[in-house]
């Protein structure tokens, strides 16, 4: 590690998982103080080091004010990325994760952006560029970076459906378009007369294991029958997705809801839970009780169990899938975010990936059209 002054704030790089783990209570302080999602806290951090970091170096900057820290900058840098000739300074995360930015205490955002802009100023050389992912579009990083000497460019890289939740189920409910809210109302009646049902939240540590194996296996198993990989198609995924599901139940920031009929689990839905915010990062059902409905079922009532906790957005996370219009029509949006030097070369760099944004993009809209 080593320190600089940055104006009237200081600086502190940390370049090794010691130090990371190191700040792990000045994280846990900051999240208490700031907007955070599921993707940069800590846990997600330290396990998406520990199973994706190799290869890439870590750049995680902590600002303090005096002996206060006011943010964090949770960066990592990669190598000859994708063909690109450079370096990339990127979030932790990237790829994998939905909505990346910084830890920022509220009430200190100027101070803090000034220092990373005036960070980023000095490290990004002629063969360097600022690669930021799943940013979202209200970050409050933007005007500061772009009063900068850097040269930048953006572009949407994600489409974020959510519901914005009333007070009750009900109103909801006549929310929703007529046709569907029958539906609805008339599958999950019909489940629970015809099955020996039951809906449930994981609420046992030495369970969630057991559960996370059962909502891989019925995901899995669905994306196979249609001869797709799925998002778990290897082992290093599923142990990642384990991990950082037994770090967040232990935070009480995992609700893994089930659809049960007996003691068989016939779908179950993974969502993140901060603030009054749920997040619903990736669900499975059993493909012999689709008929059922079995997956709006057990999507409807973690909405409905949601309101009734007293949650005000049910997100969606990132990907506009033609099942979310069903639930909402309200949307926000990711950017992909590059900067680099006001130079013939740098500019060269932002452009290359933005063509790379558009190309997944592309490859994105014609799988889940």
């Amino acid at each position: 590690m080593d320190e600089r002054k940055v104006s009237h704030v200081t600086i502190e790089r940390i370049n090794n998982v010691s130090g990371l783990l190191e700040i792990e209570d000045i994280w846990h302080e900051l999240e208490e103080e700031a907007k955070v999602y599921p993707f940069n806290s800590f846990e997600w951090v330290l396990n998406w080091w520990k199973y994706f970091g190799h290869g890439k170096s870590l750049e995680i900057i902590v600002v303090y004010e005096g002996s206060k820290p006011i943010g964090i900058a949770p960066f990592m840098i990669t190598y000859f990325e994708k063909g690109l000739f450079a370096k990339r300074i990127k979030f932790i995360g990237s790829a994998n994760s939905d909505y990346l930015d910084f830890v920022v205490r509220q009430g200190y955002e100027k101070q803090f952006y000034t220092a990373i802009v005036d960070f980023l100023e000095k490290k990004i050389d002629s063969l360097t560029v600022l690669d930021l992912e799943h940013i979202p579009e209200n970050s409050e990083f933007f005007p500061y970076v772009m009063g900068s000497n850097l040269y930048y460019d953006y572009e949407v890289q994600d489409v974020c459906p959510y519901i914005k939740l009333p007070d009750t189920w009900e109103e909801y409910l006549e929310s929703l378009e007529g046709k569907f809210r029958r539906n609805l109302n008339y599958e999950i009646r019909r489940f629970f007369k015809d099955y020996d049902a039951s809906f449930t939240v994981v609420k046992d540590y030495d369970m969630v294991g057991k559960a996370m194996d059962t909502l891989i296996e019925l995901h899995q198993k669905r994306w196979r029958k249609r001869h797709m990989p799925g998002v778990f198609y290897s082992k290093r995924i599923r142990d990642f997705h384990k991990d950082v599901a037994k770090d967040m139940f232990l935070k009480g920031e995992l609700s893994l809801f089930e659809l049960k009929d007996g003691a068989k689990t016939v779908a179950s839905l993974l969502t993140y839970h901060i603030g009054n915010v749920r997040y619903y990062y990736i669900g499975g059902y059993d493909i012999e009780y689709g008929k059922r409905s079995v997956g709006n079922i057990t999507l409807g009532l973690s909405i409905k169990q949601s309101i009734e906790e007293g949650d005000e957005i049910f997100d969606f996370l990132r990907g506009d899938e033609e099942y979310k219009k069903n639930w909402t029509s309200l949307k926000k949006r990711n950017m992909r975010f590059v900067a680099s030097r006001s130079t013939f070369t740098g500019k060269l760099l932002c452009k290359y990936v933005m063509l790379e944004n558009q190309i997944v993009k592309k490859i994105k809209d014609r799988f889940t059209q």
